[in-house]
């Protein structure tokens, strides 16, 4: 959850605190506090923003308070006291939520003491209540809390703030504050019950049932009217008179030391304001419909003074008891006088307090105040979003830039690329020259070589696939001349084409060869043939009949008897092919 602070501007010094909630139980992250000169602040208006702007600021350095990182400001909730800052209970008809402000402020001349032009006020209904008409009958209308300032109180309050950096986003009633802090919303105690706060030269007198006022009244008086008793009595400035005061409610040994006068002048000083608590307290007794109050919780810094805890016992009859505004918080992590913020902290921790229960804040804040925040807020945003546009042009520009020049520098490699390229040029186009008259002597061979006979390989062949018993007795042999091939090796460019000529394929006929045998016998002769037909280097076109030959002893491997003769002409494939080709092709790599 988000910390939230408060700002307490009372007459005799500046408090702020700052709360966060954890686990559901408030913790107290920062506290400072700053006197004021007497007189910077007169029944709750600030008469000097100087002094009081200082104090703030003085606060600001001494506790570290930070501005919110979401907002970049201190945003804030002030108080206002005096008796121009009242509380009413009024009962009235009932309406929405949305327009009970707007009707309370339609009745504020009959409700209210201030003008209603210079009026801020701010209600909330807390409960139902039943009236009876003129007729007799009965009817139900809503109970409705009225908080109301006039304007000028409130403005010098948020001005001061104001002037030392501190957004005020909620107006509070000290009265309401205190509630907040002392009182525990747990508690199931019934019937009222009274808080005093006794301050610098107000009193608050805050009656109230579970935490919701029922009454309020602001004294005129507090601690500063038992200091100038005791500065009249000793003839002692009033810095002085404030010191021996502030004696009188130390330990027993330091108010022995007090003189007689002191103490006499102490009492009667704060005789008048006693009574004043008495009355107040017994008047709310007397309303209608309301109870005597038995309980009474005292706090603020006037009621340090001692023997008036005692006295006001006395007097109201009533069990009085100091306020502990710290008992609830978790106050472990801040180095401060725990005493001292217990009695003296009520309304500033009060502020930084959110309501229990979610019950309706009652905030006074002046209508041109929140516009000026939402024109401000609005103004930030449109600041980081005109922000956002020019980083985003900047990197946007950036980008391009570093585009522009990547594609720059691209232009200059590819540049010298081509004056690279047109310096080799002129020998490309030599070697381009020298391919092509390669090419077109490639096809004039070509032609020549490809179906050209290797004889020595046709002769070897022939022993290899001729019988042993058989003998050649014939050889002659011829070329098959192929057609005239039509297509140019290269185009008038020199551009290389398709060879015009490949070699043969295993199964053309290249060649012929005529032969003539002698055989010891048919079987021979059927063997050769199955050879020749086998070996895929020679075809058998034709072969002349078989006829009776010399004696069997002069044909190889012959015996007793005649031998055989035969003669046959055979087709040469192109499986013996002379080879020379490659000699003459022209590597395309």
């Amino acid at each position: 959850m988000k910390p939230s602070l408060g700002v307490e501007i009372s007459s005799g010094a500046v408090r702020m605190a700052e709360l966060v909630v954890e686990r559901g139980r408030p913790r107290l992250v920062r506290y400072a506090e700053a006197p004021l000169p007497h007189g910077a602040v007169v029944d709750g208006m600030v008469a000097d923003k100087s002094a009081v702007r200082a104090a703030i600021l003085g606060c600001i350095a001494k506790g570290g308070f930070k501005a919110s990182r979401g907002a970049g400001e201190l945003r804030a909730r002030v108080n206002v006291a005096g008796l121009r800052a009242i509380i009413r209970e009024v009962d009235m008809p009932a309406v929405s939520d949305a327009e009970l402000d707007t009707a309370v402020q339609l009745q504020s001349p009959d409700l209210l003491p201030f003008p209603a032009d210079r009026t801020l006020l701010s209600a909330r209904a807390t409960g139902l209540s039943t009236r009876r008409s003129a007729d007799g009958s009965m009817s139900s209308d809503v109970r409705v809390l009225v908080a109301a300032a006039h304007r000028d109180l409130v403005e010098s309050v948020v001005d001061a703030a104001s002037a030392a950096g501190v957004t005020v986003v909620g107006v509070d009633l000290g009265s309401l504050a205190l509630l907040r802090s002392l009182v525990d919303p747990a508690a199931v105690d019934d019937g009222p019950e009274a808080v005093v706060a006794v301050g610098a030269e107000l009193t608050t007198v805050v009656v109230h049932e579970r935490g919701e006022p029922l009454f309020v009244r602001t004294i005129t008086g507090g601690g500063n009217t038992v200091t100038r008793s005791i500065s009249a009595a000793l003839d002692l400035p009033f810095a002085d008179a404030e010191a021996v005061k502030r004696r009188l409610g130390a330990t027993a040994g330091v108010a022995a030391r007090v003189p007689p006068e002191a103490i006499a002048a102490a009492r009667d000083g704060s005789a008048s304001l006693l009574a004043e608590i008495r009355s107040s307290i017994e008047y709310f007794a007397t309303l209608d419909g309301r109870g005597e109050v038995r309980r009474i919780v005292l706090t603020g810094g006037g009621a340090m003074l001692g023997g008036f805890l005692e006295r006001l016992q006395h007097q109201t009859r009533a069990t009085v008891s100091s306020g502990n505004c710290v008992e609830r918080l978790d106050t472990g992590k801040v180095d401060v006088d725990l005493l001292r913020l217990a009695s003296t902290g009520a309304v500033v921790l009060g502020l930084a307090l959110a309501e229990p229960g979610g019950r309706k804040a009652l905030d006074l804040v002046p209508p041109e105040t929140v516009a000026r925040q939402r024109t401000r807020q609005a103004e930030r945003w449109i600041g980081v979003a005109a922000g956002v546009v020019v980083l985003g042009l900047v990197a946007g520009g950036a980008l391009r830039y570093l585009q522009v020049h990547k594609a720059e520098t691209g232009v200059e490699n590819l540049d010298g690329s081509i004056a690279i390229l047109n310096r080799e040029i002129p020998r490309y186009d030599l070697v381009a020259r020298q391919n092509a008259a390669i090419s077109s002597d490639e096809a004039l061979a070509q032609p020549l070589v490809s179906h050209e006979v290797n004889w020595p390989g046709v002769l070897s062949a022939l022993v290899a696939y001729t019988p042993f018993q058989v003998a050649a007795t014939g050889f002659s042999g011829s070329v098959v001349v192929p057609p005239a091939s039509t297509t140019s090796a290269t185009t008038t460019a020199g551009a290389r084409t398709a060879p015009p000529s490949a070699l043969p394929s295993p199964s053309a006929t290249i060649g012929t060869v005529n032969l003539s045998f002698q055989a010891p016998g048919f079987p021979s002769f059927q063997q050769w043939f199955d050879a020749m037909v086998g070996s895929k280097r020679f075809v058998i076109e034709q072969y002349s009949g078989v006829t009776n030959s010399a004696p069997a002893t002069s044909v190889k491997g012959g015996g007793n008897g005649s031998g055989i003769a035969f003669s046959a002409q055979l087709g040469i494939t192109g499986a013996i092919h002379t080879g020379r080709l490659h000699e003459f092709e022209v590597s395309t790599k």
